[in-house]
């Protein structure tokens, strides 16, 4: 069993170096994927704290999760819905619905009459992820669906750009123009969003023309992720966050021959003294393991005991593993801590916030 920790000051410090590096334009943390694997609810109330009133998930559970714990702040869901049902839910949580598609927007202002609702929602294009949003060149066409059926309060316009946009130039100043037309559009059928946002941080770093009245930021909030070169030079730059921690269970002496790990593989040549942990795969350590891309030349996996980095011996199993303790000073319950991506942690893994 492992307990992930998670170092708020370093959420709080990344926060603010980002929102430097953007200037006053307004960052749309994007916690996704709950937080990253960090948990939504506790990050979400660490920066309404803060003092941020919009942040944004993709998810409809994820969104209610959020809104039923943090108060006072706007909840974008990124992804438009189209089922009776979840209508229904993005209203009565009192959500910031995205919507995509003419379906989703005659639910909701139909729903939003019958539940005496307010329905606050942002037009969503697709730039060309695929995934949802209206096409470009028919934002006239979804403008005019908002304004003709009434109770639809439009909050913002947005699009997402897919990877690819990080490329050339010329394509990221082609997508410039093509979401100002969007806007253009949107405006002439008498509508005014607060927001219009189409980058996250890295995008504008490589695109200042993309600084539009919001930012979005995701996984740079948390280290992770490609920060901004600018970023990356300041002194100290993004710090990572999140490190899984367990304890030594047991230690045992394994003869000089003696095979170790799950698949049996791993031979020690010599007398060794091991501490066995109770983590594993199952705990989300190690993914490389579980992915079958530990090839010839993959990195050892790797602990620390007492500021000591120390080997795995042989192969994780799913709740428990073997570490070379011979020359080091361990005894059962000392902390072990390892290096993770926390997107990958279980959910039912216990998180800590220090």
């Amino acid at each position: 069993m492992i307990t992930l920790m998670v170092q708020t000051e370093r959420i709080l410090q990344n926060y603010h170096l980002l929102q430097r590096q953007v200037g006053n334009t307004p960052m749309i943390p994007v916690l996704e994927a709950n937080a990253y694997g960090l948990g939504d609810v506790a990050v979400a109330q660490l920066l309404a704290d803060e003092g941020v009133k919009t942040m944004a998930v993709s998810r409809l559970e994820e969104a209610v999760r959020v809104a039923d714990a943090v108060r006072g702040v706007d909840l974008l869901l990124l992804t438009p819905y189209s089922r009776q049902e979840d209508i229904e839910t993005i209203l009565e949580s009192d959500l910031v619905a995205a919507v995509g598609s003419n379906e989703s927007a005659v639910l909701l202002s139909s729903l939003s009459r019958k539940l005496h609702r307010r329905a606050r929602i942002q037009l969503c294009f697709d730039f060309g992820m695929g995934r949802f949003g209206f096409a470009p060149q028919d934002a006239a066409k979804a403008a005019q669906t908002v304004r003709h059926l009434g109770n639809l309060e439009l909050t913002g316009v947005f699009t997402a750009l897919p990877a690819g946009s990080d490329g050339k130039a010329s394509r990221r100043q082609q997508q410039v123009k093509d979401f100002g037309r969007v806007l253009a559009a949107v405006r002439r059928e008498g509508l005014t969003p607060d927001f219009a946002h189409m980058a996250d941080v890295n995008q504008l770093a490589l695109c200042p023309e993309m600084r539009l009245s919001a930012v979005r930021v995701g996984a740079e909030l948390f280290g992770r992720g490609e920060a901004p070169k600018a970023v990356t030079k300041q002194r100290g730059g993004l710090k990572k966050v999140g490190r899984a921690v367990s304890e030594v269970c047991d230690i045992k002496w394994l003869p000089a021959g003696a095979t170790v790990g799950q698949d049996g593989r791993c031979r020690v040549k010599r007398a060794t003294r091991v501490a066995v942990v109770p983590a594993g795969l199952a705990d989300g350590l190690f993914p490389q393991e579980t992915q079958g891309r530990r090839g010839l030349f993959a990195h050892k996996l790797t602990c620390e005991i007492n500021g000591q980095r120390l080997p795995v011996l042989g192969c994780a199993g799913l709740t428990a593993l073997t570490v070379d303790v011979t020359d080091a000073d361990c005894a059962p319950g000392d902390i072990v801590s390892f290096e993770v991506d926390p997107v990958g942690i279980s959910a039912f893994a216990r998180r800590e916030y220090v």
